[in-house]
């Protein structure tokens, strides 16, 4: 099991999970439901709060597998 205090293990543990077919698929579904690839915004303030937690999430998610967020910046070397 990665240890949840390591960026770079979670990352990887993140990778693993959305490489695979099953991965893409959930990934895929939690993009419409998490209003990625649309407007979240609604009349109902309530409803646009709830639909950017939802995209909130997904964006999380879509850094945790970006590998050019772990890569050490020059200064960081």
């Amino acid at each position: 099991m990665p240890d949840a205090a390591n960026p770079l293990e979670l990352h990887r543990a993140y990778k693993r999970l959305f490489e695979c077919a099953d991965g893409q698929t959930v990934m895929a579904d939690l993009e419409r439901r998490g209003c990625f690839l649309h407007s979240s915004f609604s009349t109902d303030k309530g409803r646009t709060a709830f639909n950017e937690g939802r995209r909130s999430l997904v964006l999380h998610m879509k850094h945790m597998i970006d590998e050019t967020n772990f890569i050490p910046k020059e200064n960081e070397r």
